[in-house]
């Protein structure tokens, strides 16, 4: 079924899914007819699965799953369907964004089971891509904006997952990984998320959203929906497999993709929600918090085998490959267990800021990886 849902979604008939567009009004009823056959609910308040957006950009897909009783409070699962659409005659499919993560909340909501005491919400976000994402018109914005009654305000949700690109990967040690985010603002997600970073064909990685949003060349920017909901002190998570050569490229395709890994992930998430579901533990958002031992635990291992020949990223430099070997040198001397002086630590995180600049930019085979 994954691969069904991607190879519609990201189908030259679609042409790209540009919110406007008769392909993105095809998704969009794709969409409502897979939320109508999986029984999710629709809120009564939006009369039917879709939230229009400003400017005729097409809709949110909205639908719900609830406890028997009146929800405790609600646990949002999103991903964007939207993507570039044509380009110079070109068609941008968007296969790994975001048809794929559309595919897995989709599977998610097949075996999810009925919840016991939050409610479930399934949302489709529509125009994350450029020119909309960072704006007010941006569909995961206008969702917040515009709450549904049933839901009342940001302060009722428990949890914000966010997934976006869930199915790419250009490196072999990268094929089982899944990298978490935000977590580190909340400290009951944060423990719940440590104590499920292992499942059947699938590790996942726990990461500062810092490292996720230095960006190469660009710096420092919010890269997907969840920025609309850590704007209203939300706690969330931002689900990614990360960047490869084929992101915002004609040659991202629906046979490009890690479906093994996309299947462990829909496992994982059902068994992460249930959790999250049956935690009493308030889910408090503290905007300055980060985890540094945990950043530097995830990098760790994979900047040690990408710094070798043999287990390099693909196109790395010999350049690049002395400067990652210095990151895995600083990293493996790296004492944290000592309180740092303020300077220290503005240090510490720029240096490792940086080695995840390296990273992201040798997984994305941008230009000039080893100047960062």
């Amino acid at each position: 079924m994954l691969h069904r849902h991607v190879a519609f979604l990201a189908s030259r008939e679609l042409k790209g899914r540009k919110p406007g567009t008769d392909g993105n009004r095809r998704a969009a009823e794709y969409l409502v007819e897979r939320f109508h056959e999986l029984g999710l609910e629709p809120l009564p308040s939006l009369h039917g699965f879709t939230q229009p957006l400003a400017k005729d950009l097409g809709p949110n897909i909205v639908g719900a799953r609830t406890p028997a009783g009146t929800p405790r409070h609600w646990i949002l699962l999103g991903a964007h369907y939207d993507h570039l659409g044509e380009i110079g005659g070109q068609i941008y499919a968007g296969a790994d964004d975001n048809a794929s993560a559309v595919a897995i909340l989709l599977e998610v909501a097949r075996r999810l089971p009925a919840p016991k005491h939050c409610g479930i919400l399934f949302v489709s976000f529509n125009a994350e891509e450029q020119p909309y994402i960072r704006t007010g018109l941006m569909g995961s914005q206008q969702f917040l904006d515009r709450l549904p009654p049933e839901i009342g305000a940001p302060v009722n949700f428990k949890t914000a997952i966010i997934m976006d690109l869930m199915g790419g990967a250009h490196w072999t040690p990268l094929e089982q990984v899944l990298f978490a985010a935000g977590a580190e603002k909340t400290p009951a997600l944060s423990r719940l998320l440590r104590a499920h970073t292992r499942a059947r064909g699938l590790t996942v990685t726990p990461l500062g959203m810092y490292l996720v949003e230095e960006l190469p060349v660009v710096g420092h920017m919010p890269v997907s929906d969840y920025d609309a909901f850590r704007n209203a002190s939300v706690p969330h998570l931002f689900l990614s497999s990360g960047r490869t050569p084929r992101y915002h490229r004609s040659t991202d395709l629906p046979d490009t993709l890690h479906y093994e890994r996309m299947a462990a992930t829909v496992q994982w998430l059902v068994d992460l929600i249930a959790a999250i579901d049956e935690d009493s533990a308030p889910y408090t958002f503290e905007k300055a918090r980060l985890e540094v031992d945990q950043d530097v635990a995830g990098l760790k291992p994979l900047v040690a085998q990408a710094s070798h020949w043999q287990t390099r990223i693909p196109g790395s430099s010999p350049v690049s490959l002395i400067r990652l070997k210095q990151d895995s040198r600083w990293l493996e001397k790296l004492d944290l267990a000592d309180a740092l002086e303020e300077d220290e630590r503005r240090d510490t995180l720029k240096r490792i800021s940086a080695i995840s600049i390296r990273m992201q930019c040798l997984l994305a085979n941008f230009y000039g990886c080893a100047f960062f």
